[in-house]
């Protein structure tokens, strides 16, 4: 994406992902599309969400839709999908900050968890503002926007 366009919507990828607490996730197992409402966290450019059931089969694709109360802004994500085993040194990092942001009950380390942890990592992705401008957007992308001042770090380190 062009740094001008880049400059207008970055506050807007931002402020959603700040704001929603909520995803819609379609993947499809076993050739069955299912779809879940899940929490979601983004650590790192990638998004963690708990299912709350075990899927049919291993997803390896999904479609993350995360969009503002008002629906003003959308955001939506095509990602590569991997479950994260409790051993996995992510799991309880991506586990925390899920019950930070709003899972209530679930324990930090999954003492008592959701039978599955996803990690999606996003390959392309589409933003739609409210006056139906629309944009194409690719991970790094989000982590600009997520993380400014560590893009700002890295490009004075250059």
């Amino acid at each position: 994406m062009p740094e001008s366009i880049f400059k207008q919507v970055s506050l807007d990828i931002l402020r959603l992902h700040q704001k929603a607490v909520h995803t819609l996730l379609a993947t499809e197992c076993s050739g069955c599309p299912e779809i879940h409402n899940a929490v979601f966290v983004t650590l790192n450019g990638r998004y963690y969400v708990w299912l709350p059931e075990n899927p049919q089969s291993e997803p390896e694709t999904g479609i993350l839709l995360i969009e503002a109360e008002d629906a003003a802004t959308r955001l939506s994500w095509i990602a590569s999908a991997r479950r994260l085993k409790k051993k996995d040194s992510l799991y309880c990092r991506a586990a925390a900050a899920l019950q930070r942001r709003g899972q209530p009950g679930q324990a930090a380390c999954g003492q008592t968890e959701c039978p599955c942890l996803l990690e999606l990592t996003p390959q392309q992705g589409r933003l739609t503002v409210d006056d139906n401008r629309d944009f194409t957007l690719s991970p790094s992308d989000l982590m600009k926007a997520l993380y400014p001042a560590k893009q700002t770090i890295e490009a004075f380190a250059l």
